[in-house]
């Protein structure tokens, strides 16, 4: 009998093993793939001209333009299945056939050929973007040439968003561009929404 419970005890202990051996293996492999999945987001490093690491406030659009792609090539190549979706953090490819449009601060000199203001407005405001059309269209009816001769301390409204030049027009990354470049004022526009918490309260108009 104790023979009997001695090969029994030992069986337990083999099976008890073997599955903790399993499930080491299965953690480490699912861990692994886990770990790994952030270098697979942004593709191999030979198909990528450079990796984009999304800051607060960025939206898909916006960095198709400054990187003279477009939304789905980054979403492609960066393995993105929604691109109203992406995070502060978050390492995206920039294919390799596409290069960035300017140097640092976000400035982005010139639409791409044939870019409507609106298709503009959407791309850089995202989910934002119908707000954000309600709000030029009851500022300049998207006009990028428009321009309010009422003086604001020395500024005057000027441009697709109505943003007061010299002052508010000069704190923003686009100071060194024309604010009747209708990309850069669409730029300035949702830097200054973004700062100020995703809010239109600096617009006399408002997206309702």
């Amino acid at each position: 009998m104790q023979k009997v419970l001695s090969v029994f005890r030992a069986m337990l202990h083999r099976k008890w093993t073997m599955g903790v051996a399993t499930l080491v293996i299965f953690g480490a492999v699912v861990a692994g793939g886990f770990v790994l999945q952030p270098s697979l987001s942004v593709g191999a490093a030979s198909n990528c001209s450079s990796v984009y690491t999304v800051r607060f406030g960025d939206t898909l659009g916006y960095i198709a333009l400054r990187y003279h792609s477009s939304v789905h090539a980054i979403a492609q190549a960066s393995h993105i299945w929604n691109p109203d979706l992406i995070f502060p953090g978050q390492r995206l490819c920039i294919p390799a056939s596409h290069k960035v449009s300017s140097g640092g601060g976000g400035i982005y000199h010139g639409p791409p050929h044939g870019s409507s203001v609106a298709g503009m407005i959407s791309s850089v405001f995202g989910s934002y973007a119908s707000g954000a059309m309600r709000v030029a269209n009851c500022e300049s009816g998207l006009n990028p040439r428009a321009y309010n001769p009422i003086s604001v301390g020395g500024s005057h409204a000027m441009g697709v968003f109505q943003i007061l030049y010299p002052s508010t027009w000069m704190g923003t990354p686009q100071a060194a561009n024309s604010p009747y470049d209708p990309m850069a004022n669409i730029l300035a526009a949702h830097n200054i929404f973004v700062r100020d918490g995703y809010s239109w309260r600096e617009w006399v108009c408002q997206p309702w």
